[in-house]
């Protein structure tokens, strides 16, 4: 399954760098699959539930999410 973006490496340092709005409308729509909105990205409120969970603890729409977004269990969890 291909990512929404080339992610080199460590796909937390990619997505840290845009802003909600350097994101395209899918890109948004799977950080909005693990709970992310513009206010959350932005930090203008508290970050998802997602963000704290173990990949095992995601659902398969959450895993599925952060897969096309880079991340794989390992790199996930190491956040």
């Amino acid at each position: 399954m291909a990512t929404i973006r080339d992610i080199k490496g460590d796909p937390s340092a990619a997505w840290d760098d845009l802003s909600w709005a350097d994101m395209s409308s899918d890109e948004q729509a799977l950080w909005a699959a693990l709970g992310w909105s513009e206010a959350s990205w932005e930090e203008d409120t508290d970050a998802p539930d997602s963000d704290d969970r173990y990949w095992e603890d995601l659902t398969a729409d959450e895993r599925n999410a952060a897969t096309k977004l880079g991340y794989t269990q390992s790199l996930w969890d190491e956040e």
